[in-house]
């Protein structure tokens, strides 16, 4: 299952870089097309075609600031 989800994210990436590269510019409203096992973003250097990709939804959460003065 996770295996198809990555490959239809991959899809939607790569039907959002066929729509820039034909000429029409792609917007998502909110920036992203978000899902359980992963998301589509625009991310990259902003090239035209080549910006949507896929990434998975497994991070490491951010740590707590240490606001101890215990320097």
């Amino acid at each position: 299952m996770a295996t198809d989800a990555a490959r239809l994210l991959s899809a939607v990436a790569d039907a959002l870089n066929a729509l820039e590269n034909a000429g029409m510019a792609v917007d998502l409203a909110g920036g992203a097309v978000m899902t359980p096992r992963g998301y589509v973003m625009a991310v990259g250097d902003d090239r035209l075609g080549h910006r949507w990709q896929a990434r998975t939804r497994l991070w490491t959460p951010l740590q707590p600031a240490d606001d101890s003065d215990d320097d």
